[in-house]
């Protein structure tokens, strides 16, 4: 019975998805909602596109298991990581009318770089989507009882039917719906939790003094830096929240609703963190890892309420594998199929996003089943979307007019970097090596394409002209 009206939950979802979507006629309606939306509905789906699986279930488990120093990435590091996307990213991107991250860096360092950067968004974009999947079937494999593996075939079909009849836009209405489920729910959770600790002072005291501290044991000083790190770049070249500023109808209302949207998610992330500094103390048997938040939810609701707050929570996870399968999708047809073929129709262009959202889907699927833990898979497709901070920093500083192809360069030096370090030697502070290393390359290619700018020429006369 559970299961029956979690899949009804989420049957509505699709149909109001589907419902949103109704006047989709082109990959531009599909990818970025037609650029209408407004301030809140910015707000909300940045809010609700980055409240991902990671930010409930891995979350509450990691401060579970380890105290604040579980917190840093998520809500904090990925919270600020959207706070600069707003304050510095969002605006300039949407007043150039792009489509995608990769499109922008096109229009600033040529074709290859958009390639390169179509590839390492695809890949991240498959990578989260794939974390996703994981959770979703994490979450219907605990409440139902069935495989972890029926679960994720499931909950691939669900995800594809929900991102091909809703888009963007029907993303972004449904992200509305949820998200004030989603924090209704939560909150009420919360409450449940101070009630069984026996309130909210002796909830607060049960926590011991250790579990304040926002440092790992053993860490060294790069560990640190990169838990911070590579949330907050990772964050501000994320096509899964930049698509949603790009959809906005203004350039105010894509800074203003990605800025407004990092607050809420700051916020609101601040519940799984209480979850975790709590639950383990109520003397309730909890689940280890990701089974941590379900069986928390399951103890404390009643039947009726914990089936909305699981639909609500799915509801969640769908809204972030929606934006990282059509960011996806966006690349591919955007960097890809439209440089195949500039004349095609919008309906085939539609066709085509279409077509490379099921392609992606069956790719997470493959990632999904790696059996990798959630958090890991989604910090492995943050770091490879980073290594094109580099490039994007400079274009936003102007420094982007050069003969050589020097963004390119650094994407795969970066890409090469990141590969040896942190999956071969494993690495600590690989990513941030690789961001250092990726700064130092564009400076000497910068500035050896400029000298030889400036370098004279010198005619057959024997004179030098410039």
């Amino acid at each position: 019975m559970i299961i029956f009206v979690i899949l009804a939950y989420v049957a509505v979802q699709i149909a109001i998805a589907a419902w949103a979507a109704r006047d989709t006629k082109s990959d531009a309606d599909y990818l970025v909602a037609g650029r209408k939306l407004g301030t809140f509905a910015v707000a909300m789906s940045v809010f609700a596109t980055w409240f991902a699986s990671e930010t409930v279930i891995a979350t509450s488990s990691e401060v579970a298991a380890f105290g604040m120093a579980g917190a840093r990435i998520e809500p904090f590091a990925f919270g600020l990581g959207i706070l600069v996307l707003g304050l510095f990213v969002a605006g300039k991107l949407r007043a150039g009318g792009h489509i995608t991250l990769a499109d922008y860096l096109g229009t600033k360092f040529g074709p290859r770089t958009e390639a390169l950067s179509a590839l390492t968004i695809a890949a991240s974009g498959t990578m989260w989507a794939g974390a996703q999947l994981y959770a979703l079937a994490t979450i219907i494999s605990a409440s139902s009882g069935i495989s972890f593996e029926l679960a994720l075939g499931a909950s691939t079909a669900i995800v594809l039917t929900y991102t091909l009849l809703g888009g963007l836009v029907g993303d972004v209405v449904t992200d509305v719906i949820q998200g004030i489920i989603l924090i209704i729910g939560m909150g009420i959770l919360l409450v449940l939790i101070v009630v069984a600790a026996g309130g909210w002072g002796a909830a607060v005291s049960s926590i011991p003094a250790e579990r304040w501290r926002f440092s790992g044991e053993d860490e060294t000083w790069l560990d640190q830096i990169d838990i911070w790190i590579i949330p907050i770049i990772g964050s501000i070249v994320s096509q899964e929240a930049i698509s949603r500023t790009l959809g906005a109808k203004s350039v105010s209302v894509a800074r203003n609703g990605a800025i407004i949207g990092s607050l809420i998610y700051m916020a609101v992330g601040l519940l799984p963190v209480a979850f975790g500094l709590f639950g383990p103390h109520l003397g309730i048997t909890l689940g280890e890892g990701d089974e941590f938040l379900p069986s928390l939810a399951r103890e404390l609701f009643p039947p009726w309420l914990y089936v909305v707050f699981t639909g609500a929570l799915l509801s969640a996870i769908l809204s972030s594998v929606d934006s990282a399968l059509l960011a996806v999708s966006a690349v591919a047809t955007e960097t890809g199929y439209r440089r195949l073929k500039p004349d095609m129709s919008a309906a085939e262009s539609l066709r085509a996003a279409r077509a490379t959202t099921v392609l992606a889907g069956l790719l997470a699927l493959g990632i999904a089943a790696s059996g990798e833990s959630l958090r890991q898979i989604v910090i492995d497709a943050v770091s490879i979307n980073g290594i094109i901070a580099v490039p994007l920093v400079m274009a936003l500083a102007g420094m982007y007019k050069t003969r050589l192809p020097v963004a390119a360069i650094t994407i795969v030096v970066q890409l090469l970097a990141l590969l040896w370090m942190q999956w071969h030697l494993e690495l600590s502070g690989a990513f941030i090596y690789t961001m250092g290393l990726g700064l130092a390359v564009y400076g000497v290619l910068y500035g050896v394409d400029r000298a030889l700018i400036r370098k004279p020429q010198v005619t057959g006369q024997g004179s030098a002209v410039p």
